[in-house]
């Protein structure tokens, strides 16, 4: 089963969101992400969190829709987006998707990135999607097709580096180690029908990205 986490971070291409929604089997808003289907009238299956950055329409929304509501405190251990992860990590999502988890808060940017982590260790797929960017973590092997005017990218996240073979790249690498806090992986592109990244020891942040 395939999930779509929608938080309250920053959505300006609401195509890319019908696009994520038409995917997946189950939409579930943490907290102000409502805002967004509201948007688009889409209704999710469920709401979760402290409601603090829901409108008032958007609650009238959420009570004359009768969308299912997960209410929690508004001081918790967890952010709404973590909240709304673990409700589909229980009910057995395979695959999740995020969007609107990354903004002008970078804190909040950097610690929903690091949830693809907590995803990878359970051996469930996890991407998040913004206007500009579809960031994953990988420490096996993964498939891209091409995309015009987009940019592949790897950042190590072992503090020992990665070793890394790229197939299809402008840039191909046999093996090579890059280390932690590197930038060598940056901006790479795809010239081939497939470009290929086997992450041989280590894990790494993928992203494709645009400007």
């Amino acid at each position: 089963m395939k999930g779509l986490i929608v938080s309250n971070g920053s959505i300006r291409d609401y195509k890319r969101l019908g696009d994520a929604i038409d995917y997946v089997n189950f939409i579930i808003c943490a907290d102000g992400g409502l805002e967004h289907l509201i948007k688009i009238d889409i209704v999710p299956d469920l709401v979760i969190g402290d409601l603090d950055s829901i409108s008032p329409d958007g609650l009238k929304y959420l009570e004359d829709k009768e969308i299912p509501l997960e209410k929690f405190p508004s001081i918790k251990d967890k952010t709404d987006t973590e909240l709304a992860m673990e409700y589909l990590i229980g009910r057995g999502f395979t695959e999740i998707v995020f969007m609107g988890v990354t903004g002008s808060r970078q804190d909040h940017s950097m610690a929903n990135i690091f949830l693809l982590g907590t995803l990878l260790d359970r051996g469930i797929k996890g991407r998040i999607i913004d206007d500009n960017n579809i960031i994953q973590i990988v420490d096996d092997y993964l498939e891209l097709s091409p995309s015009k005017g987009h940019y592949v990218s790897l950042i190590p996240l072992s503090e020992k580096g990665i070793k890394v073979s790229l197939k299809g790249f402008f840039y191909n690498l046999d093996m090579k180690t890059i280390g932690f806090a590197s930038t060598f992986g940056i901006s790479n592109e795809i010239i081939e029908d497939m470009g290929s990244i086997q992450i041989h020891s280590g894990k790494a942040l993928v992203f494709i990205s645009k400007d």
